[in-house]
């Protein structure tokens, strides 16, 4: 009873941190669109198809770029599958990362690969290194393109190194090969060389994301070429900080926040309020097209 008890307190607090932190979220966008109020009523408001089209184009590529790198890394660890099943897989999954809860995703693909014959363990093991290498690949994207960012909320940019730098230790073969043989799982091909190709690998999927976001925001307000830089350091740098969030109860919103803080630097803050979450959904929808086309795809095959 004790344990029961623990447990239902436990998802208690769970559910009244994710309300505090989305409720927090909500009064900060609150406040960036009510201080200049008057540019939504005088903003000449417009929607641009074409640059929508152009954005899920651009989205299209870094879903099939990250979902690529998650098949790779899944042959690397585990049973070799066809390329075709593990993008299949890595879309429809995706979708369960929207719902509230943090290991949605991992059961979902967990449950694709156990009927392939794969270990639920394995396919967890594997996601934590995506996870690892996304976030380091992030870093690298936040060097070379928000450094002006981070000098100017006056951070030091040597936690990104250090962000980096515990990335690399957690993914030394050491430490690998003892989680390895603590799950009981064989990975004789994984090590620094395989790690580094997908941090190399991963760094376009950050970039495409930003030029998404750029191009969403040029249907909102026309933005220079030459800022494409800050939108897509903007982007790595929120999307880093939410990934470390990970196994938070909630970050709902954070994206959201984040973004807009920094977007209002280069365009009116109510604006940037509307575009972070114009993007959210956006990049939700595309998400669902594709999961859609996925399961129509499997449907027809097996008709």
């Amino acid at each position: 009873m004790g344990g029961v008890r623990r447990f239902t307190r436990g998802r208690r607090i769970q559910r009244l941190t994710s309300i505090i932190i989305s409720l927090v979220a909500v009064a900060i966008l609150g406040y960036l669109v009510y201080r200049q109020k008057e540019i939504l009523f005088s903003y000449p408001w417009q929607i641009n198809p074409a640059l929508y089209l152009l954005s899920f184009f651009v989205f299209s590529i870094d879903l099939f770029l990250v979902a690529i790198i998650w098949g790779w890394i899944m042959n690397t660890i585990g049973k070799r599958l066809d390329y075709q099943k593990h993008i299949r897989y890595y879309i429809i999954s995706n979708i369960a990362k929207r719902i509230p809860g943090t290991l949605w995703y991992i059961a979902s693909r967990a449950q694709f690969y156990q009927k392939e014959g794969i270990d639920y363990r394995l396919t967890s093991l594997a996601s934590g290194i995506e996870l690892a290498v996304s976030i380091m690949s992030g870093v690298l994207v936040s060097l070379l393109f928000a450094i002006p960012i981070v000098l100017n909320y006056g951070l030091n940019p040597l936690v990104l190194a250090g962000i980096l730098l515990v990335g690399i230790l957690l993914l030394h073969p050491r430490v690998t090969d003892w989680i390895f043989r603590l799950l009981k799982v064989e990975a004789t091909q994984f090590g620094y060389q395989r790690t580094i190709q997908w941090l190399i690998a991963y760094v376009p999927a950050w970039i495409f994301g930003g030029i998404v976001l750029f191009i969403i925001a040029n249907s909102f307000i026309p933005i220079p070429l030459h800022q494409i830089g800050y939108v897509i350091g903007s982007w790595s740098l929120v999307g880093i900080v939410s990934y470390l969030l990970f196994f938070s109860p909630s970050n709902l919103g954070v994206t959201e926040v984040g973004l807009s803080l920094l977007l209002a630097n280069i365009m009116p803050a109510p604006i940037a309020v509307i575009l972070a979450i114009t993007t959210r959904i956006a990049i939700i929808l595309y998400e669902i097209i594709w999961a859609l086309i996925w399961l129509n795809v499997k449907s027809s095959s097996s008709g």
